[in-house]
């Protein structure tokens, strides 16, 4: 009799083992997400102006080993930057949104010229450094431009950071477009 409990039981074990097994499979985010800008304008007149450009979504979840898809969702405002910071490089106040140590030095990599509002000469940074291909997105440093500011023109990362990252990405060009991927 106590062979067959302990069959009983084995079997019991490998079963909930199995379900927490596919639990975890199912926990796991998307193959693929897609970040779009998006935008609203109102004003009330001797009053203020409030611009709503904007990523839709304070937040984003795509597996590792996923795809991130960023689109100019809006056209008007274009082109935009998906560039990651670390999270203590994010502007948080008036004074760092235009002023951004980390995003200036991120905005001379792709090699834009303040003055002017040409192409950049890289349209693409890994890990802060400037390419012509879209980077590995796992940490700061990381950027894609989004085009020439024509509404639907996208690029795709690749996301190898690990799953249980957090990585917070901002646009260059808009710098109060802040958001978050969860790397799952």
């Amino acid at each position: 009799m106590s062979r067959m409990k302990l069959t009983v039981v084995g079997l019991a074990v490998c079963l909930l083992l199995g379900v927490a097994g596919v639990a975890t499979a199912t926990a796991a985010g998307p193959a693929r997400t897609t970040i779009k800008s998006t935008t609203s304008f109102k004003f009330k007149p001797n009053r203020y102006v409030q611009d709503g450009l904007r990523w839709a979504k304070d937040s984003y979840a795509v597996s590792s080993g996923g795809t991130v898809h960023v689109v100019n969702g809006d056209g008007s405002e274009g082109p935009h930057t998906l560039t990651v910071l670390a999270k203590k490089d994010v502007p948080k106040t008036v004074r760092t949104l235009f002023n951004c140590r980390a995003c200036n030095q991120l905005t001379r990599a792709h090699g834009a010229d303040p003055e002017t509002e040409g192409p950049p000469r890289f349209n693409f940074l890994e890990n802060g450094v400037g390419q012509d291909r879209s980077p590995d997105l796992d940490r700061p440093g990381d950027s894609g431009v989004t085009g020439q500011g024509r509404k639907g023109e996208s690029i795709d990362f690749h996301v190898t950071a690990r799953a249980g990252t957090t990585l917070y990405f901002i646009c260059l060009i808009h710098p109060w477009m802040q958001s978050k991927i969860e790397v799952q």
